[in-house]
Protein backbone atom coordinates (compact mmCIF):
# COMPACT_ATOMS: atom_id res chain seq x y z
CA UNK A 1 0.00 0.00 0.00
CA UNK A 2 1.11 3.52 -0.76
CA UNK A 3 2.73 5.17 2.31
CA UNK A 4 0.68 8.36 1.88
CA UNK A 5 -2.55 6.37 1.69
CA UNK A 6 -1.54 4.37 4.78
CA UNK A 7 -0.85 7.61 6.63
CA UNK A 8 -4.28 9.02 5.65
CA UNK A 9 -6.04 5.81 6.75
CA UNK A 10 -4.33 6.07 10.16
CA UNK A 11 -5.01 9.78 10.40
CA UNK A 12 -8.76 9.47 9.69
CA UNK A 13 -9.82 7.80 13.01
CA UNK A 14 -7.61 10.15 15.01
CA UNK A 15 -9.15 13.16 13.27
CA UNK A 16 -12.68 11.89 13.80
CA UNK A 17 -12.02 11.31 17.51
CA UNK A 18 -10.43 14.74 17.81
CA UNK A 19 -13.48 16.39 16.26
CA UNK A 20 -16.07 14.19 17.99
CA UNK A 21 -14.96 14.74 21.59
CA UNK A 22 -15.33 18.57 21.54
CA UNK A 23 -18.72 18.21 19.82
CA UNK A 24 -19.91 15.87 22.56
CA UNK A 25 -18.80 18.24 25.28
CA UNK A 26 -20.66 21.13 23.62
CA UNK A 27 -23.82 19.01 23.31
CA UNK A 28 -23.68 18.11 27.00
CA UNK A 29 -23.00 21.68 28.10
CA UNK A 30 -26.70 22.56 27.76
CA UNK A 31 -28.15 22.82 31.26
CA UNK A 32 -30.71 20.27 32.37
CA UNK A 33 -33.10 23.03 33.47
CA UNK A 34 -33.46 24.38 29.92
CA UNK A 35 -34.43 20.88 28.79
CA UNK A 36 -37.23 20.81 31.35
CA UNK A 37 -38.29 24.31 30.26
CA UNK A 38 -38.31 23.09 26.70
CA UNK A 39 -40.53 20.12 27.58
CA UNK A 40 -42.88 22.35 29.58
CA UNK A 41 -43.05 24.81 26.67
CA UNK A 42 -43.94 21.94 24.33
CA UNK A 43 -46.65 20.74 26.71
CA UNK A 44 -48.14 24.24 26.97
CA UNK A 45 -47.99 24.80 23.21
CA UNK A 46 -49.92 21.57 22.66
CA UNK A 47 -52.92 22.75 24.72
CA UNK A 48 -53.12 26.20 23.09
CA UNK A 49 -54.61 26.89 19.66
CA UNK A 50 -52.72 28.96 17.10
CA UNK A 51 -54.54 32.28 16.50
CA UNK A 52 -53.70 32.20 12.76
CA UNK A 53 -53.74 28.53 11.71
CA UNK A 54 -57.06 26.76 11.39
CA UNK A 55 -57.50 23.98 13.94
CA UNK A 56 -53.81 23.62 14.80
CA UNK A 57 -52.09 23.87 18.12
CA UNK A 58 -49.18 26.23 18.64
CA UNK A 59 -46.93 23.18 18.62
CA UNK A 60 -48.12 22.08 15.16
CA UNK A 61 -48.42 25.50 13.54
CA UNK A 62 -45.72 27.04 11.39
CA UNK A 63 -47.32 30.51 11.35
CA UNK A 64 -45.03 33.39 12.37
CA UNK A 65 -47.22 34.26 15.35
CA UNK A 66 -46.99 30.67 16.58
CA UNK A 67 -43.20 30.92 16.63
CA UNK A 68 -43.42 34.19 18.55
CA UNK A 69 -45.85 32.73 21.09
CA UNK A 70 -43.70 29.63 21.60
CA UNK A 71 -40.70 31.86 22.26
CA UNK A 72 -42.77 33.93 24.68
CA UNK A 73 -43.89 30.76 26.51
CA UNK A 74 -40.26 29.65 26.87
CA UNK A 75 -39.26 33.11 28.09
CA UNK A 76 -42.06 33.16 30.67
CA UNK A 77 -41.00 29.72 31.91
CA UNK A 78 -37.43 30.96 32.34
CA UNK A 79 -38.80 33.88 34.37
CA UNK A 80 -40.33 31.37 36.77
CA UNK A 81 -43.98 31.52 35.75
CA UNK A 82 -46.07 28.36 36.05
CA UNK A 83 -48.03 26.63 33.31
CA UNK A 84 -51.33 27.92 34.68
CA UNK A 85 -50.05 31.51 34.81
CA UNK A 86 -48.87 31.30 31.21
CA UNK A 87 -52.17 29.84 29.98
CA UNK A 88 -54.11 32.50 31.91
CA UNK A 89 -51.95 35.21 30.32
CA UNK A 90 -52.63 33.81 26.85
CA UNK A 91 -56.37 33.60 27.55
CA UNK A 92 -56.42 37.23 28.76
CA UNK A 93 -54.55 38.31 25.65
CA UNK A 94 -56.34 36.21 22.99
CA UNK A 95 -59.59 35.14 24.67
CA UNK A 96 -61.02 31.69 25.39
CA UNK A 97 -60.68 30.68 21.74
CA UNK A 98 -56.94 30.13 22.24
CA UNK A 99 -57.65 27.10 24.42
CA UNK A 100 -58.05 23.81 22.62
CA UNK A 101 -60.40 22.63 25.36
CA UNK A 102 -62.39 25.51 26.84
CA UNK A 103 -63.04 25.70 30.55
CA UNK A 104 -66.25 24.15 31.88
CA UNK A 105 -68.59 26.99 32.74
CA UNK A 106 -72.11 28.16 31.87
CA UNK A 107 -71.10 29.83 28.61
CA UNK A 108 -69.40 26.65 27.34
CA UNK A 109 -72.12 24.23 28.48
CA UNK A 110 -73.28 23.64 24.88
CA UNK A 111 -69.73 22.86 23.76
CA UNK A 112 -69.32 20.16 26.37
CA UNK A 113 -72.78 18.55 26.36
CA UNK A 114 -74.14 19.49 22.92
CA UNK A 115 -72.58 16.53 21.08
CA UNK A 116 -73.80 14.11 23.75
CA UNK A 117 -77.30 15.55 23.59
CA UNK A 118 -77.34 15.25 19.79
CA UNK A 119 -76.14 11.64 20.03
CA UNK A 120 -78.88 10.74 22.51
CA UNK A 121 -81.51 12.47 20.35
CA UNK A 122 -80.26 10.68 17.23
CA UNK A 123 -80.30 7.25 18.89
CA UNK A 124 -83.76 7.95 20.32
CA UNK A 125 -85.05 9.01 16.91
CA UNK A 126 -83.63 5.87 15.28
CA UNK A 127 -85.21 3.64 17.94
CA UNK A 128 -88.56 5.42 17.55
CA UNK A 129 -88.48 4.95 13.78
CA UNK A 130 -87.53 1.26 14.07
CA UNK A 131 -90.29 0.50 16.57
CA UNK A 132 -92.81 2.47 14.50
CA UNK A 133 -91.85 0.54 11.37
CA UNK A 134 -92.10 -2.76 13.27
CA UNK A 135 -95.60 -1.95 14.48
CA UNK A 136 -96.67 -0.94 10.96
CA UNK A 137 -95.39 -4.18 9.40
CA UNK A 138 -97.05 -6.38 12.02
CA UNK A 139 -100.48 -4.80 11.46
Amino acid sequence: MNPILRFLVLLLPITLCGIGIPCLSVAQAQPISSLSYQQQAIDISKVLRCPMATNQSLFESQAPIAHELKAQIFSMLEQGQSQDEIIDFMVQRYGQKIRYQPEFKASTFALWFGPLLLLVLGVGLCLALVTRRKTQTTI
